[in-house]
């Protein structure tokens, strides 16, 4: 089968998808900020990553990427030292958010693929059901067309 030109179809409305991205980075947030009592800086970005990821497998490489540009800010203000500030940024915060935004975005991109091929693969089903429905249907009319032939007229 051809490649099918209309699997980004795969998520039904990816308007709702950035409306849960936003939602999801906000309970990402408040997850990771109830907990920055006891952990402070480990493990700044986890929470913001699983949320990515279940966003890029829901709605898409677009609502993951917005979970990542909202996340960025909150990771670096509240959740690397010194906290609740903005700071010159110096190479291990520049490291950690350069390998957060790289392995993500690739997370991302991979599961659209993936998400891609798995329509691709629901549409090549459907197609030869249909397929073989039709021709299943058009082998009946012709067993009953050599059973019953239909009556000739004389000319």
């Amino acid at each position: 089968m051809k490649h099918n030109l209309n699997a980004y179809r795969w998520c039904p409305s990816k308007s709702w998808g950035y409306l849960n991205a936003i939602i999801g980075v906000f309970f990402a947030f408040c997850v990771r900020f109830s907990l920055q009592p006891h952990i402070e800086a480990a493990l700044p970005l986890f929470f913001f990553q699983i949320n990515t990821i279940v966003i890029a497998f829901l709605f898409g490489t677009g609502p993951a990427i917005l979970t990542v540009v909202l996340s960025i800010p909150l990771i670096s203000y509240f959740f690397m030292a010194p906290f609740d500030q903005f700071t010159v940024i110096d190479a291990r915060d520049v490291s950690l958010l350069i390998a957060y935004g790289t392995y993500t975005f690739l997370v991302c991109f991979l599961v659209e693929w993936l998400r891609r091929e798995q329509y691709n693969a629901k549409m090549a089903i459907l197609v030869s059901e249909t397929r073989f429905k039709l021709m299943v249907e058009g082998d009946n009319k012709i067993r009953e067309l050599l059973k019953n032939p239909p009556p000739h007229k004389p000319e």
